[in-house]
C-alpha cells in the first residue's frame, strides 16, 4: 500500500491588496509569514508522519507577476492600482519576488524535515510559454499545468520506490 501523502502548499501572497491600495505607504503584512507559513507545512509534515504516511512537499509554481497583478486588481480603480504598484516599489516582478521566497522556504523546510520535494518550479521554467501552464489569476496551475504536475509526482514516486 503506498503511503505517499503529497502536501501542495498554497502561495504565501495572501494580503489585504484593497488595504495596501487604500493606504500604500502604510505597513502590510500578509496573512503568514514565512515564520508562520513554515511552521503550518511542518505541522502538515508531522500529522502525515503521525498517521504513518511518507509526506512529499511539492514546491510553487512559477508565477506569472502580470498576470496575478491584474487578477488581484481586478475592480478596482486606476488609482488603486498606481497605490498597489507604488507599494510594491514600482514593479510588479517585486510579486514574483515574494512568492519566491515563500518556495525558497519549501525546499528549506523539505531539506530541514528530510522530506522529498517535487519541483515543478524548475520544469517551468524551462517550458518556453510557462504561462500556459497557469489559470488567468497568472499562479493557479491549469489543466496543463496539473498534467506537468502529476507527470513529476509519478517521477518522485518511481524514485522513492526504486
Amino acid at each position: 500500500m503506498d503511503k505517499t501523502v503529497f502536501i501542495q502548499p498554497q502561495s504565501g501572497l495572501q494580503f489585504d491588496w484593497k488595504a495596501i491600495a487604500a493606504d500604500p505607504s502604510g505597513v502590510h503584512h500578509p496573512q503568514l509569514d514565512l515564520v508562520a507559513y513554515k511552521a503550518l507545512y511542518t505541522n502538515k509534515i508531522a500529522q502525515a508522519r503521525a498517521l504513518g504516511q511518507e509526506p512529499v512537499l511539492v514546491s510553487l509554481p512559477v508565477m506569472d507577476c502580470d498576470r496575478y497583478f491584474a487578477f488581484i486588481t481586478r475592480g478596482m480603480s486606476i488609482q488603486e492600482r498606481k497605490n498597489l504598484l507604488f507599494w510594491l516599489g514600482g514593479s510588479t516582478e517585486r510579486l514574483r519576488n515574494l512568492h519566491d521566497l515563500y518556495n525558497l522556504a519549501l525546499f528549506r523546510l523539505a531539506s530541514l524535515q528530510c522530506v522529498h520535494i517535487v519541483d515543478i518550479t524548475s520544469p517551468m521554467l524551462v517550458h518556453p510559454h510557462y504561462s500556459d501552464l497557469l489559470e488567468r489569476d497568472g499562479i493557479t496551475l491549469s489543466a496543463q499545468g496539473q498534467t506537468m504536475l502529476a507527470v513529476e509526482c509519478n517521477k518522485a514516486k518511481a524514485h522513492e520506490a526504486a
